[in-house]
């Protein structure tokens, strides 16, 4: 999760530091990326299709941390890789919102569900698919065995 967009800085939170837990470090990894998309107009399409490859340190650090929670190392790979993207997503609708619905008047049933909102039930909902995969019977975290 890294911006090659010039002048554009990625606020850096480092799986480990202090006593945070795993899920409360991967929802706030999403958020601050989240933020950071929003801090440019146009920030997800600058970041969109890049390649992080100025970043796999970082990126290395954050699958250690998630695998040393307990979470089989695929899991972490795909998780990290579906809330990015899922974040782009989100910053990429948001900042081609112009509050107008397209001309069209929408039904009185039609759902208006606030960017933030949505953004954070839907984050909420990788979680909780990688809770359920990393708590499966006869998974294993990948996590070297002490010896």
């Amino acid at each position: 999760m890294h911006l090659d967009a010039p002048g554009l800085a990625q606020v850096v939170h480092r799986p480990g530091l202090g006593e945070r837990r795993s899920k409360a470090w991967f929802l706030e990894n999403s958020r601050s990326f989240r933020r950071t998309l929003l801090m440019r107009r146009d920030g997800a399409r600058l970041h969109a299709g890049s390649t992080p490859t100025g970043d796999l340190d970082r990126i290395r650090r954050k699958m250690a941390f998630l695998v040393s929670s307990g979470v089989p190392e695929r899991d972490a790979q795909m998780a990290m890789l579906a809330a990015s993207r899922f974040t782009v997503g989100c910053v990429l609708e948001e900042q081609a919102d112009t509050g107008a619905p397209d001309g069209e008047e929408l039904p009185d049933d039609f759902p208006v569900i606030a960017h933030e909102e949505a953004f954070e039930a839907g984050l909420a909902l990788i979680l909780e698919g990688l809770d359920q995969r990393s708590a499966a019977p006869g998974r294993t975290s990948g996590a070297p065995s002490p010896t």
